[in-house]
């Protein structure tokens, strides 16, 4: 399970990468090490704790939906407080499910499912990652623009993008 001595480690990590013993004050660092975590834990979808998610939702013509994070549990979907489908964390389906197909113009639809999960370890490209990303902003003193962009250009990316999952 992911603890505060694994974000401790990788924080220790981050810091030796930047090489900045004593440049900046131990707040400062810490506030850009924990930007950067979550930047790239957002990224990839690493989400710790666990959460609970509700969403709503729009199911498209062709019955598909879209989803902001990765399911780890069941996902119901419910027209109010009627539980009208409940689907696999895989999403797999019927090609065309009746219920999706015949509520394409449904309004108020609303999933329900748990995101993220215990981690026993944090992958060594992931704290890589944040490592570049924690590096560029201290050399631009936090601040750094948020663009679409920041990723590629502290090279954090490289190192994400094996871990990248995408949800339809």
């Amino acid at each position: 399970m992911l603890t505060q001595a694994d974000l401790a480690s990788a924080f220790e990590i981050c810091k030796a990468q930047a090489a900045v013993d004593g440049a900046f004050s131990e707040a400062l660092l810490k506030h850009w090490f924990q930007a950067s975590w979550d930047q790239c834990a957002e990224m990839v979808g690493l989400i710790w704790p666990p959460q609970d998610i509700t969403e709503r939702i729009t199911i498209r013509r062709d019955g598909s939906f879209r989803l902001s994070y990765q399911p780890s549990s069941e996902v119901k979907i419910y027209d109010g407080a009627t539980l009208l489908l409940t689907l696999p964390p895989s999403l797999e389906r019927s090609p065309c499910d009746p219920f999706l197909c015949e509520c394409c113009t449904c309004c108020g639809l609303t999933a329900h499912y748990r995101t993220g999960g215990e981690f026993c370890e944090v992958p060594p490209r992931f704290v890589q990652a944040v490592a570049r990303l924690f590096t560029y902003m201290v050399e631009n003193r936090g601040d750094t623009p948020q663009d679409e962009h920041l990723l590629y250009k502290c090279g954090a990316w490289a190192f994400l993008s094996p871990e990248l999952t995408f949800v339809m």
